[in-house]
């Protein structure tokens, strides 16, 4: 019975611990979203992600995205994107290049305030003339206070 009793513990830790990601959303980059009036709503949770294009041939050399969080907590942003073909993303806490991404870090920490409205700011470059369109991915994860 202990060994059943200690099975059935683990086994709930499992399902426990994965069932934060489970609720996990993906949230498309709908455009137009090149203007902060025009910014997509997005929600900020543990694991949430942002799909997006620019198209700098169309005019879309940023996006931006706006949410309000329901709670105060520390979260980290993180921007994913190819290194191919010589581009460069920017992600940027409401025109605040303090809470901004680097070339040498992909990420920045920030404590959110329940109840204010915030926006991120997506840009890209491409130093190759010939490359026009940029994938990117938007991360946001939950950080102990």
């Amino acid at each position: 019975m202990k060994k059943f009793a200690t099975t059935g513990l683990l086994a709930l830790t499992l399902v426990l611990s994965t069932s934060a990601s489970a609720f996990a959303a993906v949230y498309p980059d709908n455009e137009p979203n090149n203007r902060r009036d025009d910014a997509n709503i997005f929600h900020v949770a543990d694991g949430n992600q942002i799909n997006g294009k620019l198209d700098r041939n169309n005019g879309d050399s940023q996006d931006y995205f706006k949410f309000t969080p329901t709670v105060n907590q520390k979260v980290r942003f993180q921007i994913a994107y190819s290194k191919a073909n010589s581009q460069e993303f920017t992600l940027v806490l409401n025109s605040n290049y303090k809470y901004a991404t680097t070339r040498t870090k992909d990420y920045f920490d920030v404590d959110l305030v329940a109840g204010r409205e915030y926006n991120i700011r997506v840009e890209g470059v491409s130093y190759d003339l010939d490359n026009n369109n940029f994938n990117y991915s938007v991360y946001t994860y939950v950080l102990p206070n």
